[in-house]
């Protein structure tokens, strides 16, 4: 009987083990399965953080484009009103310049001060959005960059500046009208 009972506990332990290493096996199995699903969504998520930086840099580049395109405008607008204004800013200083040929009475002396304060507002408005006027030194040299030359005079020395016409003006270090001036030549 004590056979029997070896026997029976020896199955017993026998499918005990068997039942221990089927457990073994599957455990395993599902480890593998779960590392092949960490594996994945690692995967997964180094994906998702590559699209994001790839985003953030399409915005940073977006944002820049868009400033600069901006700024173009801005300056462009700037470019625009300068150019509309400049001739009024030059019928006004010509209308102040011939004003000293007459003489006016009291009242009339007043109207004209106001439009050299008009004149005077409108330069400083110009100036408030970054025009500014630009009146070369007389005698010295003439910059095709900077100047325009109306006429030639006969001169010890060449090329330089005999006579200033008309301001030029600057809109953010470029000319966006040169000065126009008389330049000095040497005839021989």
């Amino acid at each position: 009987m004590k056979e029997k009972k070896n026997t029976k506990s020896v199955k017993k332990k026998n499918t005990g083990e068997i039942d221990l290493v089927k457990r073994n096996r599957e455990l395993n199995k599902k480890i593998r399965e779960l590392a092949l699903t960490i594996d994945e969504v690692e995967d997964e998520k180094q994906e998702i953080i590559d699209q994001l930086k790839k985003a953030l840099s399409d915005y940073h580049n977006l944002e820049a484009n868009t400033q600069k395109r901006l700024n173009i405008l801005y300056k462009n607008a700037r470019k625009e009103l300068a150019q509309k204004l400049i001739p009024v800013v030059d019928d006004l200083t010509s209308a102040i310049k011939s004003r000293q040929d007459f003489e006016f009475e009291e009242q009339a002396s007043s109207w004209a001060n106001g439009i050299v304060e008009i004149l005077n507002n409108l330069e400083r408005s110009l100036e408030g959005i970054g025009i500014k006027k630009y009146v070369p030194e007389k005698a010295s040299e003439f910059d095709p960059d900077l100047h325009e030359a109306l006429s030639i005079v006969e001169g010890e020395k060449g090329g330089l500046i005999f006579e200033v016409i008309q301001p030029g003006y600057i809109l953010d270090d470029t000319v966006i009208r040169p000065s126009r001036v008389v330049v000095t030549q040497v005839n021989k």
